[in-house]
């Protein structure tokens, strides 16, 4: 067996150089972050070389971020230094193991060299027969060797010492010189150190007792691929033929259709031919007759004009006669000045009407406006009232039907004008009394605005200082920053007693609003003050010496203002005991003169020997306390609502103006323009009188003569008439007889070329189908003998030529497109477009020709073949691992048998899994490796077991393949406890418990599969990092028994508080110190010196005391 004795580390974390000693049970103790786990990191990265297995600080936290290179420069997580070791260096994990069998120690080991930009490259090295205090890790100067120095040496202290930079090969080297242990060492090792509680038995199996077994399904799948190929060729065949047959039979239906409706295509064509041959006669027929009945018309109208020459004449004769009689001119001149009277009269009578209603408005107009009332900014002046009575009057007389205005007409006229000339002025007059209506409304909103503006600061607690003030405080609390904060003076204080406000109020006055700093700082804030007050207009501000007004604190008078203030600032205290602490208050003016300055609550002021009363604007506007933005808000919404008030009594004002403006503007033009209809009442009877003149000469005029005259006329007009109509009608008759003559003959002209064109398209088909010809001729023969016109028949075989047309059409797509998919399918290149189908009829020949059988017997060949390879490779191979896994566990159960804990034995239960029985019953059947075909088994359940197995290898998932060669997935897994003769399932037991005692099997099943990992001739090392957390004292004692008991090497890394229950069963304990960034190790115990361990001397059984170096003890 092989023993581990020492481990040197150097350069290691917060190790400088220290080696450590172990016996065969070692405990490694040690307060929390004291180094533990660093020593157990440091084991892992000798004894695993592939770094992707390691988990460093395996008992911490998942997310543990320790990594190589902060191991090796020693990382401090300070901000001042990051790193115990900065720069090049080399570090050094070397272990030395004792051979029991050979009797002779070898070491191991890794040199590491770490360079500035944290590259750094290692080297593992083996040395036979040499132990690690035979080693010189530093050179005559006393300096550590790197890499390339330490290989130098190594070799010329031994010819077998073996260095190795693959990490691959150092762990076979490693695993071989250790005994020949199996692989799985790294895995068992990695998982006992970041040991959890486990809660699945499964899980245990498969990490720690059964390993991975490849099952290739290489060969079984391209047996498979071989059946299933000649299967796709034999469909392949099959499906080509069933596709050229169906190729075959479209093109025939298609050949069919294509000559019906290149017969028809001839009917059709001949038809048409006969239809303009008929049309052409029917033309030449037409346009003889219209040619007769044009020459006849022509003589009729001839003789119509004749006698309309006749007649025009005596009707032009009648007339003269009619017109020219002295009594019919007087008639007329009569009618026409009657006409005009009558519409003169009617004219002015409305127009009178209009004035009358406009008279009517005016006089309303002026009674109303007699009624208008004083106001702010309308006022009646001198004689207005008078004038306005005088106006309504006049227009009151206009009104009245009995007025004679012709004796006063001119007077009238000039009064009226004036009427107009006086409502303009009064227009003029309301229009300035607008504008000034205007010019208050303008202010009071102007004001409302920057009210609203005001209400809205102080409702958002920002008081209405001048912008001067608000400017400088923020600049000088910008340039302040962090040296001292700005205060406005009166906001810093609160008023004890509001009866004296409007005193203290008014006696501060602007003072307020002074800005104050520290003392420290005021000299630098009047600077900043002085560079910056043109600049951003900073005048009339107060910036108070609060350095030296310090003075003032506590200096107030008893019964002074200042009493009436409060503060917790001591800067604002001084400021208004400097201000306020020497004015007195006084109950009334008779008080003022017992004091050099006093003031009275209704701020009448004494200073100087002056007394004044403090302007009201000076203090009506709070700004002391929180509450002054309170009784601010008050009064502005009292403003606010005044104005809004005294707004929309404005408005009403305004709007009456208005609407009287509107009413009396361009009066004086008005009035100019209507005055000239005053008289139109004289106008009308004058015109009237005129017309009945006119009419009574009518009426007495004798018209019997010019009455037979006018008979006369009408007699030879209506003859007239009646000879013009009839001409005209011969005339249109013509007109449309000669229109139709000029159609037929146009159409005619029209219908030979589509004759001869006809003609040609009947020799195109009989050219380009020769070979239809006789079918055609003997077709359109019968078509000839049909009673029914030309037109119905081209209707109805042009229908019929459509309907087949459109099934040729069908057919051709069809056939174009099982062309198209044989083509795509099997990449040939024929015309899918082909009007024969020579191309693919040969090929549908050649297919018939096929030895169909052949294929067959090839294809049942490669069944054969897959099913050999399925049962001779996977179904064995699978059920080999079972067995296996079986007797694995047979051989674990008699470990554990040997190996009881406490009053407690441990055995593995292994049986068929519930989720895969029925494949695993089938795969454990005798009969399915050794009847012939896999698929002929007696069972019809077998057999679809085995077709559904096959189907999920061959054709399942990358995951399914994966599940169902995994040998373990078919067996179920459990543990039973047998204590006092009762056997429990641990399954059961995980379900219902946790805690230690649920996790006691599993530590010893992990020792138990180190035990079947190891032999009498290798390694027996077993390391664990805080395993025994959960577990009690009862417990650890027997499992570090049973540790000995099995002949383990235990180093264990355990926290503080389990020493004590620990120590008594172990042969060492390390424990491990810390003092600031550097660790070292107190080594307690007794060694045993037997065989392996202690070799003080050749097979001599002594004991020796560890000495304790570098120890805490040493020092007590």
């Amino acid at each position: 067996m092989k023993w581990l004795k020492k481990l040197k580390l150097i350069n290691w974390h917060y190790f400088q150089e220290e080696t450590l000693e172990f016996g065969r049970q070692t405990l490694i103790s040690g307060r929390n972050a004291a180094g533990k786990s660093t020593i157990i990191d440091a084991l892992q990265v000798l004894l695993i070389s592939d770094r992707r297995k390691i988990r460093f600080n395996p008992a911490a936290h998942e997310n543990a971020k320790r990594t190589l290179l902060t191991y090796l420069r020693g990382k401090k997580g300070t901000d001042e230094q990051t790193f115990v070791r900065e720069g090049e260096f080399t570090s050094y994990i070397v272990a030395e193991f004792r051979d029991e069998r050979k009797r002779e120690p070898f070491v191991i080991g890794l040199v590491i060299d770490v360079y500035h930009d944290d590259q750094y490259e290692e080297e593992f090295f083996m040395i036979p027969n040499v132990d690690i205090k035979s080693i010189e890790f530093t050179n005559s100067s006393m300096k550590l060797r790197n890499r390339e120095e330490f290989r130098r040496y190594c070799t010329n202290m031994s010819s077998k010492v073996k260095f190795e930079r693959n990490k691959e090969s150092y762990q076979k080297m490693l695993l071989n010189r250790m005994g020949q242990v199996h692989d799985r060492f790294s895995s068992v090792l990695t998982k006992a150190l970041s040991f959890k509680p486990i809660h699945n038995i499964r899980e245990f199996v498969y990490d720690y007792i059964l390993d991975k077994r490849e099952l290739q399904l290489n060969l079984l799948k391209q047996n498979f691929d071989i059946y299933q190929q000649y299967q796709r060729e034999l469909n392949d065949l099959q499906e080509r033929q069933q596709l050229l047959g169906e190729i075959q039979e479209k093109y025939e239906q298609y050949a069919k259709l294509r000559e019906t409706v290149t017969i028809q295509d001839y009917i059709v064509r001949r038809s048409k031919h006969k239809e303009q041959v008929e049309t052409k006669e029917q033309l030449e027929s037409d346009i003889d007759s219209f040619q007769k009945n044009l020459i006849s018309t022509e003589s009729e109208i001839s003789l119509t004009e004749q006698q309309q020459v006749e007649v025009d004449s005596q009707v032009v004769k009648a007339y003269q006669k009619w017109q020219s009689h002295e009594i019919k001119a007087r008639q007329e001149e009569l009618k026409k000045q009657i006409h005009i009277l009558k519409q003169e009269i009617e004219q002015k009578r409305k127009t009178y009407e209009t004035l009358r209603e406009q008279l009517l408005n005016e006089w309303r107009l002026i009674n109303e406006l007699i009624k208008l009332k004083d106001g702010d900014y309308w006022k009646w002046e001198g004689d207005d009232q008078s004038q306005l009575s005088h106006a309504s009057k006049i227009l009151c007389k206009l009104l009245e039907e009995s007025y004679n205005i012709e004796v006063n007409l001119d007077l009238v006229k000039s009064e009226f004008v004036g009427i107009g000339e006086y409502l303009s002025s009064l227009n003029t007059r309301i229009t300035k009394a607008i504008g000034q209506v205007e010019d208050e409304l303008g202010k009071l909103s102007e004001r409302k605005n920057g009210l609203n503006v005001q209400i809205y600061d102080l409702e958002n607690k920002k008081r209405p200082y001048p912008e001067s003030i608000q400017r400088l405080k923020t600049l000088l609390e910008k340039r302040l920053a962090g040296k001292s904060p700005v205060w406005i003076f009166c906001e810093e204080m609160e008023l004890i007693d509001e009866h004296w406000r409007n005193a203290i109020e008014g006696y501060l006055n602007r003072q307020r609003f002074d800005l104050l700093v520290k003392p420290e700082v005021f000299t630098e804030a009047l600077s900043i003050y002085e560079q910056e007050k043109w600049k951003h207009h900073l005048e009339g501000i107060g910036l108070v010496d609060t350095d030296k007004e310090q003075k003032y604190q506590n200096t107030a008078k008893p019964s002074s203002l200042a009493e009436e203030l409060e503060t917790n600032n001591p800067i604002i205290q001084a400021r208004i005991e400097h201000l306020l602490g020497q004015v007195m208050k006084v109950q009334s003016e008779k008080e003022l003169r017992q004091h050099h300055t006093s003031i009275t609550s209704t701020c009448m002021s004494y200073k100087n020997l002056v007394a004044k009363q403090i302007r009201k604007k000076d203090y009506e506007t709070p700004f002391i306390g929180s509450q002054a933005i309170v009784r601010q808000l008050e009064m502005k919404r009292i403003e606010l609502a005044e104005i809004d008030k005294r707004i929309s009594q404005l408005k009403k004002k305004y709007h009456l103006l208005s609407r009287w403006q509107d009413r009396l503007e361009e009066k004086k033009s008005y009035y100019h323009k209507i005055v000239d209809y005053l008289a139109l009442p004289v106008e009308i009877p004058r015109i009237e009188k005129e017309l009945d003149q006119k009419t009574e000469e009518l009426e007495r005029l004798d018209m019997s003569e010019v009455d037979q005259f006018k008979d006369e006329y009408y007699k030879w007009k209506e003859h007239q008439d009646e000879l013009k109509k009839h001409c005209d009608d011969l005339k249109k008759n013509r007109t449309v007889c000669e229109v139709e003559l000029n159609g037929k003959k146009e159409e005619l002209h029209k219908n030979q070329p589509y004759l001869l064109q006809m003609e040609e398209f009947i020799n195109d088909w009989k050219y380009k189908y020769s070979h239809l010809l006789s079918k055609a001729e003997e077709r359109w023969k019968q078509v000839e003998m049909e009673d029914t016109s030309t037109a119905t028949k081209i209707t109805n075989w042009t229908g019929s030529h459509s309907r087949y047309s459109t099934q040729r059409e069908g057919r051709l797509k069809e056939l174009t497109q099982l062309r198209h998919v044989y083509n795509l399918r099997y990449t040939h290149d024929g015309v899918i477009e082909a009007e024969d189908n020579s191309g693919y009829e040969s090929l549908l020949e050649k297919i018939k020709l096929v030895d169909i059988p052949k294929y067959q017997k090839s294809l049942s060949e490669a069944l054969r073949q897959t099913e050999e390879e399925f049962q001779s490779h996977f179904i064995y191979k699978l059920r080999e691992a079972i067995e296996l896994a079986k007797r694995e566990f047979t051989e674990l159960n008699y470990a554990l048998k040997n190996f009881p804990f406490h009053q407690d034995q441990y055995q593995f239960k292994v049986g068929a899994s519930e989720k895969y029985k029925k494949f695993y019953d089938v795969i454990m059947d005798p009969q399915t490796i050794e009847r012939g075909s896999l698929f002929d088994l007696p069972d019809d359940d077998k057999v679809d077991t085995l077709n559904e197995l096959f189907e999920k290898l061959i054709h399942g998932e990358v995951g399914d393949q994966e599940e169902f060669t995994d040998y373990r997935r078919y067996l179920d897994f459990d543990i039973i406890v047998i204590s006092h003769g009762e056997r429990t399932s641990f399954s059961k037991v995980l379900r219902e418990k946790s805690g230690g005692e649920t996790q006691t099997p599993f530590y010893i099943a992990i020792l138990a599969s180190f035990n079947h990992l190891y032999s009498d001739r290798t390694m027996r090392l077993v390391i664990f990092d805080e395993a025994f957390n959960k577990m009690d004292e009862e417990r650890i004692q027997q499992t570090l028994r049973l540790i000995k008991q099995m002949n383990l090497q235990l180093i264990a890394a355990v926290p503080d508080e389990k020493m004590a229950h620990m120590a008594p069963e172990v042969s060492t304990t390390i424990v491990v110190h810390r003092q600031e960034f550097t660790c070292f190790v107190d080594i307690l115990g007794y060694l045993e010196s037997i065989d392996g361990i202690g070799d003080i001397g050749e097979g001599e059984h002594e004991e020796e005391y560890i000495s304790v170096q570098n120890s805490l003890f040493a020092a007590e």
